[in-house]
């Protein structure tokens, strides 16, 4: 399905701030299988990969990007606000995706389920991480971080994997549904259960191999059909946002050193054709 969307760079739109200057933690390493990680609770003071303290002052932002999101049946009625920002932890030497989902009341009268309406957003999945060997997922309340968010939902066990509509765990350990180019993020962003924005999700890789780009069609905001919630249809809307890409490599010293060596060659054959052309 097609989706038009609108974007803007919201570099200084965004009131980002230092909840702590430490952290104890809460990145949680990704299955490399398929399956769901396990682990995430709806109680922070338990929920592995709740990020306490929230940002620390070792991060610094790199980059920011805010797209509204419009109806995939009206797309002059916006359902929501997503904004991807990057970040660098110099300390750790991770770089971060940050992801928040805002849902927006707007859906159009008569079509929120049957119609083809946004209502609520069950995954964020997003692209790009085929050549990562390891990627780590944690969480944080939005409001201090983005100026005008609200908390918001919990992340809940990241995979290694595109959305899945049913989910089988025989199915999942066999790997079924491993896709190393995605990481899906289970959420329940919903109007009509009253938690109508995600909370911040992060994914981090390591900084010394990887860094950041930005293309299209790089995270899918999905929600999936229900029968049992009002006949809800499923849709999913593709956006631009933040890739990871591969830092290109610095030469050794004896690459270097042979490169030195060849245009030393290449300079000295040139100086002996045109002595010979002179002479």
């Amino acid at each position: 399905m097609q989706v038009q969307f609108k974007q803007v760079i919201a570099g200084a739109a965004l009131a980002i701030v230092s909840v702590s200057s430490a952290y104890a933690g809460g990145f949680v390493d990704v299955l490399n299988t398929g399956e769901r990680t396990p682990g995430s609770t709806n109680n922070s003071a338990t929920d592995p990969f709740f990020l306490t303290g929230g940002i620390p002052s070792t991060w610094t932002q790199q980059a920011s990007v805010t797209t509204s999101v419009y109806s995939p049946i009206n797309n002059s009625i916006q359902v929501g606000n997503f904004i991807d920002t990057v970040w660098i932890d110099a300390t750790t030497n991770q770089l971060i995706i940050g992801s928040y989902f805002q849902l927006l009341p707007n859906y159009p009268t008569g079509n929120i389920h049957g119609g083809g309406g946004i209502s609520e957003i069950n995954s964020i999945v997003r692209t790009g991480f085929s050549d990562v060997d390891t990627i780590s997922a944690a969480w944080y309340f939005a409001d201090g971080i983005y100026s005008g968010a609200e908390g918001g939902y919990r992340l809940r066990d990241p995979s290694r994997s595109g959305y899945q509509a049913s989910y089988n765990d025989a199915a999942a350990a066999s790997g079924a549904y491993l896709d190393l180019d995605k990481v899906a993020i289970r959420t329940d962003v919903s109007i009509g259960e009253d938690n109508p924005n995600s909370g911040i999700y992060f994914l981090s890789v390591d900084a010394s191999q990887y860094t950041y780009e930005f293309g299209s069609n790089a995270i899918g905001i999905i929600q999936g059909a229900s029968t049992n919630e009002g006949g809800r249809v499923g849709q999913e809307i593709w956006l631009s946002g933040f890739r990871v890409a591969e830092v290109a490599a610095v030469p050794e010293p004896s690459e270097y050193a042979l490169m030195l060596i060849g245009l030393g060659m290449m300079g000295f054959v040139a100086r002996r054709r045109k002595n010979k052309e002179l002479s």
